[in-house]
């Protein structure tokens, strides 16, 4: 625990703690991203749509993304406007794609990205530590997700 903090009844709540590390983890990538004109959200969704080049509809965005559909779409819409992403119809489908502009600006993104990770890394140096909690908070939100009751063992 920090020097400055005292211990307090928000310690042991996991929603809090929860919240609090999302306020600093995304204080960290609003820094990384500030050069950009997107926000550290619409670059998940660009390296998405860089990984999927054929484009996905904006339920599959939602599914990976853990987001809602109108969210994806306020996204999408954003990113469009941009000219960093378009929307293409097959049929009575709708897909999203990165544009060539789009692919261009991959780059500063995964650098936006590194950004992140390298505060994180300034500020905890014990790697396996960082990677470990990194997946185990992973899985913890897909146990939540699933609604499903579980044990972890963290016999050393």
């Amino acid at each position: 625990m920090s020097k400055c903090r005292k211990e307090s009844k928000f310690d042991d709540c996991l929603y809090f703690t929860i919240s609090r590390l999302f306020r600093i983890a995304n204080k960290y990538a609003e820094d990384a991203f500030s050069d950009l004109e997107i926000c550290p959200t619409h670059g998940y969704l660009m390296i998405l749509l860089d990984e999927q080049r054929d484009g996905l509809s904006v339920s599959e965005i939602a599914d990976k993304l853990a987001i809602a559909p109108s969210t994806v779409t306020r996204f999408v819409d954003k990113l469009t406007e941009k000219g960093l992403v378009e929307r293409e119809k097959e049929g009575k489908k709708s897909y999203t794609k990165i544009t060539k502009k789009g692919i261009a600006e991959m780059d500063s993104i995964f650098q936006a990205w590194q950004k992140i990770n390298d505060k994180f890394i300034r500020k905890i140096t014990n790697l396996p530590y960082l990677k470990g909690i990194s997946k185990d908070m992973g899985q913890l939100a897909d146990y939540l997700e699933e609604g499903e009751k579980f044990e972890i063992d963290f016999t050393i």
